[in-house]
């Protein structure tokens, strides 16, 4: 009589939530700069959206991914997790609508702020759908910028597009490594999650530079 196979679950990597804790508090730090730094009303909202969005990724994050939770408690946590990920998303743009003004901006707004709606829905209602259909969730919403571009570089500069875009190339190559689980270099320390949550740190960085910039010239 053969003994039941157990599933056994990896052990959770070492280092797993690390680097988004302690990012939490350089967010939010640099949020509170932000938000005093700016000296118009509508510069205070997108300082205060944007800067808000950010220190919520990362606070939510690491308090999912540090701690070990129970099955259930931990497909609650998923859902604020890739929740969070949607709002950061649409504080993104929101400094970046705002510069643009007029109807082109707030349709943009109107576009990241229901798409995000839209994708908190998903989180929640269907939290364990495929990484690969997350990630390019993700992707599809963070790029619908695309067509306002030529107006942001008119506004902000080439140098600062340049910016722009290369965190959304950061952004994008890192769904690829969360949906496809690879390179997973030390799975016992640094895994594959690991290494998209520091590609998540490096984008984050890159599209802060561009969206202080917004926020400062909004005044």
């Amino acid at each position: 009589m053969h003994a039941a196979t157990e599933t056994i679950t990896p052990p959770k990597p070492l280092l797993r939530g690390v680097s988004h804790e302690i990012a939490a508090g350089v967010a939010l730090a640099a949020g509170v700069g932000l938000v005093l730094s700016a000296t118009s009303p509508r510069g205070r909202v997108a300082a205060l959206v944007y800067g808000a969005s950010l220190f919520t990724l990362f606070a939510v994050s690491a308090l999912y991914h540090r701690p070990t939770w129970s099955p259930r408690a931990r497909l609650a946590m998923r859902r604020l997790d890739h929740s969070a990920i949607f709002v950061l998303i649409a504080g993104t743009y929101t400094p970046l609508c705002l510069l643009l003004g007029g109807a082109r901006g707030a349709t943009m707004l109107a576009i990241a702020w229901g798409g995000a709606l839209l994708g908190v829905g998903r989180a929640v209602l269907w939290p364990t759908a495929p990484k690969a259909l997350a990630a390019a969730i993700y992707v599809a919403l963070g790029w619908v910028v695309l067509p306002v571009l030529p107006a942001l570089r008119a506004l902000l500069g080439a140098g600062d597009l340049a910016v722009l875009a290369a965190g959304g190339i950061v952004y994008s190559l890192g769904a690829v490594v969360y949906a496809s689980r690879r390179p997973d270099p030390f799975p016992r320390v640094f895994g594959y999650h690991e290494v998209f949550h520091a590609m998540v740190i490096v984008a984050a960085a890159l599209h802060f530079v561009v969206g202080a910039r917004a926020v400062l010239a909004l005044g």
